[in-house]
């Protein structure tokens, strides 16, 4: 490997960074949920939230970009795992439909950014000198 490598950011990625906020935006919702929801609803959620940003931060450590698309694929999953969550939550009267909505538009924007981050990713130049990128 050259001496000179670049070690990626996934922090500076701006899909990671409204991620992040939202993580931390649901896990202060979350607090408002009933006691019977602990191991339920609320762990999934909190879990499903942070899976978004935890498989960013992996993918985008990868050295290769067929692995790192993997895991920006992997997040894509867990956020639509969020809106049926927010689903649950908002049907069984944990959120009022001003929060459902709020969140819910900013799930449909991150996953938007994630199939624009995948299409990057997949039209980037490939390193051909390892042939293990698999």
């Amino acid at each position: 490997m050259s001496e000179n490598l670049y070690i990626k950011d996934f922090k500076s990625l701006k899909v990671w960074q409204k991620a992040n906020v939202l993580e931390q935006d649901i896990r202060e919702l979350v607090k408002g949920f009933p006691s019977c929801e602990q191991y339920r609803l609320t762990d999934q959620l909190v879990r499903a939230v942070r899976s978004i940003g935890a498989n960013l931060a992996e993918g985008n450590t990868q050295l290769f970009i067929k692995k790192e698309i993997v895991h920006a694929n992997i997040a894509l999953g867990s956020a639509g795992e969020c809106r049926s969550h927010l689903i649950t939550a908002y049907q069984n009267g944990y959120i009022n439909s001003t929060q459902y909505d709020a969140l819910d538009k900013r799930l449909i924007e991150i996953i938007k950014m994630l199939y624009g981050y995948i299409k990057r990713l997949k039209s980037a130049p490939r390193d051909t000198s390892n042939t293990n990128d698999t």
